[in-house]
């Protein structure tokens, strides 16, 4: 499969000298169920809290945090696909993409990969149409514009991708989206009630509604073999069975109150890897930003 230059780069495991962490010793679990316990446990799931400060990302069953910044939040988080061990987030009340690698004596410091014009508000990896793997990233502003969705190119530079309207969101949209493996788009209300997961389909970009929560808010997403994971702006991660249209509730964290975002971290193959679709497109040279270009990290 081709890979993107710069700091974003294809499946294939290029950098060596990064270690797979050590199984961590099992604790409370905080797993609800005898479907999460069997399953999610297996699929690896990692979540955040976006009031801790410093943030943290923390794997579900583990009585200890996977990877602790020395200070800021993290609001939003993914694991690059093909090198696990790569770990990008941001926090939303900042305009840049962190990176951070798990290597033989713990983890990286912190690089700025990418500087945008305004906050980015979440982050995630998908294929594009050509097969090169990209991150995209979000500008919301809730109920104040149109939202979009960026790639990172290989070049340092983001190019507009999707205009988020609010109409077609209910009014409001904080920034979370997510892709699946058929080029889908998901989109989630945020930190409001009643909250939403939309989907853009690919091919024609009609938007439609998956699931509404009259209760609890829809932060943070993510779709794996072809189900919904996601948090709840409080101390529960749900599992949504998109045909069934039924929340699901799988790890709740009783020391957290802001769980932002969840996340999968293991090598994916091909097939595995979330692809963008296409969608009713812009015409990209209405949108021109003005970006700083990212430090390029390999």
């Amino acid at each position: 499969m081709a890979s993107t230059a710069g700091a974003i780069t294809g499946l294939q495991k290029e950098q060596a000298n990064l270690l797979t962490p050590a199984q961590s010793v099992e604790g409370r679990t905080g797993y609800t169920n005898e479907f999460a316990n069997e399953t999610i446990k297996a699929l690896d799931l990692y979540y955040t809290d976006a009031k801790e400060s410093p943030g943290s990302v923390y794997q579900t069953g583990t009585p200890r945090p996977h990877y602790t910044r020395r200070s800021g939040n993290i609001y939003s988080f993914a694991f690059h696909p093909g090198v696990p061990e790569k770990l990008y987030f941001v926090n939303a009340n900042e305009n840049k993409i962190y990176l951070t690698a798990l290597t033989g004596t713990g983890y990286s410091a912190e690089q700025v990969v990418y500087t945008h014009n305004t906050y980015v508000r979440d982050i995630a990896f998908a294929l594009d149409d050509a097969g090169d793997l990209h991150l995209y990233f979000s500008e919301a502003t809730g109920a104040g514009a149109n939202g979009m969705i960026y790639r990172l190119e290989g070049n340092g530079t983001a190019t507009p991708f999707y205009e988020v309207r609010l109409s077609d969101v209910g009014g409001s949209w904080a920034g979370d989206f997510a892709f699946d493996t058929e080029g889908n788009l998901y989109l989630s209300s945020g930190n409001s009630i009643p909250a939403s997961i939309y989907r853009v389909r690919s091919g024609t970009g009609a938007v439609e509604t998956v699931y509404t929560d009259n209760a609890e808010p829809i932060k943070g997403l993510i779709v794996q073999n072809g189900q919904i994971y996601y948090a709840n702006w409080r101390n529960t991660i749900y599992y949504l069975n998109i045909t069934g249209g039924r929340k699901i509730e799988i790890y709740i964290d009783p020391n957290r109150t802001w769980l932002s975002d969840v996340g999968f971290r293991r090598a994916l193959s091909a097939d595995e890897v979330p692809r963008a679709g296409t969608y009713d497109r812009l015409q990209l040279r209405d949108f021109t930003r003005t970006m700083t270009r990212a430090a390029i990290h390999k």
